[in-house]
C-alpha cells in the first residue's frame, strides 16, 4: 500500500479547522514560538485570535486556514486579512498565517505588503512540508496527518532525538516511582508486592483495577498527566472547566453550534462515575458483545460532558483502553480513529441515541 505524500495530505485537508489549529499550534512550538494558545479549536467564538503565542517577548497571532479544495490567491488574501484584523485589536506585534495552498513569492510579498509594519510569517504548503518531512517534524506529521515513518526516518528521527529521548525517559520514570508510591499510600488493603499498572494481566489480590474506582479526582490527576509537556495552560491543566462550551462548525459561531455539553459538570460527572463503578461487578460476568457496547456508552457519556477545556479525547481514548484491558484483556488500537470522520460520524450518532456505529468501531480496533 502506497503511503500518502505529507503534500497532498496537507493540500486535500479532511481533518477539520480543530484539527487544524492543533496542527498550527504544534509547528509554532516547533518553530520557536512559546506559550502557543490556541483559542476555542473545539467550538466558540475567537475573537479573530486562532492562536496566540510569544516570540523573543512579543505577542504573535497564529492563523490557520486549511481549506479542503483549491482556493484562489483572491480567497486566500481575502482570509488572510480577515484574520490579520486581529493583530490591532489584540495588541500584537506579530502574525503568523498559515495555509495549505502553494504560493508564489510575489504573492507571499503582496501579502506582507499589506501588514504594513508588522512583522509577518507566512507558512505557505511547501515550507509546512519542508517542516514536516525533516527529523524534527516527523512525530507532528505521525500525530496530525496520519502519515507513518518510514524505516530510514525512524532511524533519523531516534537518532536526532536521543539525548531529549533520554532526559524525558528518567522523568517518566521518576513519575512513575512517585505515582506508585502514592497508590500504595492510598488504601491499607493495596498490594506492596505489584502494581496494576506494571502487570495487569496477573492476580491483583485486593488490588482494584483502576476504572472500578474511578473518580473525578482521578480523573483530574489523570488529565494533569497526559497533558504534561503540552502547550495547555497550566490554570486548565488537571482542572475541570468552569466556562460554557459548545461544539459545531469551524465558524464557532454559537448559533451555529451542534452540541452543547452540561455548562456545570461536576454533579453530573459525579453522577456518571458512580454508574460506571456500580455496574462493574456485574458487567464482569457479561459477555463479550455487552461488554463492548458498555465500553462504547461509557466512552460516549465520558465525551459528552466534554469535563476539559482540551484533553477530553486523549482521556476518553486512555480510559477506554484501560477498561478494554481489564474486562477483555485486549487494548484499542489506532483503528478507532485512523479515520477520524468515521469516528466524529460514530459519536454524533451515539448523541442521536444510535451507539451501534461506535459500538462496531470499538469493536473492530480491539487486539
Amino acid at each position: 500500500m502506497n503511503r500518502p505524500s505529507t503534500e497532498s495530505v496537507l493540500r486535500e485537508w479532511r481533518y477539520g479547522q480543530p484539527q487544524a489549529e492543533r496542527l498550527v499550534g504544534a509547528l509554532m512550538h516547533l518553530e520557536g514560538f512559546k506559550s502557543v494558545d490556541p483559542q476555542h479549536p473545539l467550538g466558540g467564538p475567537d475573537g479573530t485570535k486562532d492562536i496566540l503565542a510569544t516570540r523573543n517577548g512579543r505577542t504573535w497571532l497564529g492563523a490557520a486556514y486549511f481549506p479542503t479544495t483549491e482556493k484562489t490567491f483572491t480567497a486566500i488574501k481575502k482570509k488572510f486579512c480577515d484574520d490579520f484584523a486581529g493583530v490591532e485589536k489584540h495588541n500584537a506585534s506579530g502574525f503568523a498565517f498559515f495555509v495549505n495552498h502553494h504560493l508564489s513569492i510575489s504573492e507571499r510579498d503582496t501579502l506582507k505588503a499589506g501588514a504594513g509594519q508588522t512583522e509577518v510569517e507566512i507558512y505557505h504548503l511547501e515550507r509546512i512540508r519542508g517542516t514536516l518531512d525533516v527529523p524534527k517534524g516527523y512525530g507532528i506529521r505521525v500525530e496530525y496527518l496520519r502519515i507513518l515513518m518510514t524505516e530510514e526516518e525512524q532511524l533519523a528521527f531516534w537518532s536526532g532525538n536521543k539525548d531529549d529521548f533520554g532526559s524525558r525517559l528518567q522523568a517518566i520514570e521518576t513519575k512513575l516511582d512517585l505515582v506508585l508510591a502514592r497508590t500504595n499510600t492510598q488504601d491499607s488493603d493495596l498490594s506492596q508486592s505489584a502494581s496494576s499498572l506494571l502487570s495487569p494481566t496477573e492476580p491483583t489480590g485486593n488490588l482494584e483495577t483502576p476504572t472500578a474506582s474511578l473518580s473525578v479526582p482521578m480523573l483530574c490527576w489523570l488529565h494533569r498527566i497526559v497533558t504534561e509537556s503540552t502547550n495547555m495552560p497550566e490554570s486548565s491543566r488537571g482542572h475541570l472547566r468552569n466556562v460554557r462550551v459548545w461544539l459545531g462548525p469551524p465558524s464557532g459561531k454559537l448559533e451555529e453550534a451542534t452540541f452543547f455539553p452540561p455548562d456545570h459538570v461536576e454533579r453530573p460527572l459525579h453522577e456518571f462515575l458512580e454508574w460506571w463503578r456500580s455496574g462493574y461487578a456485574d458487567l464482569r460476568k457479561r459477555d463479550r458483545s455487552a461488554i463492548v457496547e458498555s465500553l462504547a456508552q461509557f466512552h460516549h457519556r465520558f465525551l459528552s460532558f466534554h469535563p476539559f477545556l482540551d484533553g477530553n479525547g486523549r482521556v476518553a481514548r486512555i480510559l477506554l483502553d484501560q477498561a478494554a484491558r481489564e474486562f477483555l484483556d485486549m487494548g484499542v488500537g489506532v483503528e478507532l480513529i485512523c479515520d477520524p470522520v468515521a469516528y466524529l460520524d460514530s459519536l454524533k450518532t451515539a448523541d442521536k441515541g444510535d451507539l451501534k456505529p461506535l459500538v462496531h468501531l470499538i469493536g473492530a480496533s480491539l487486539r
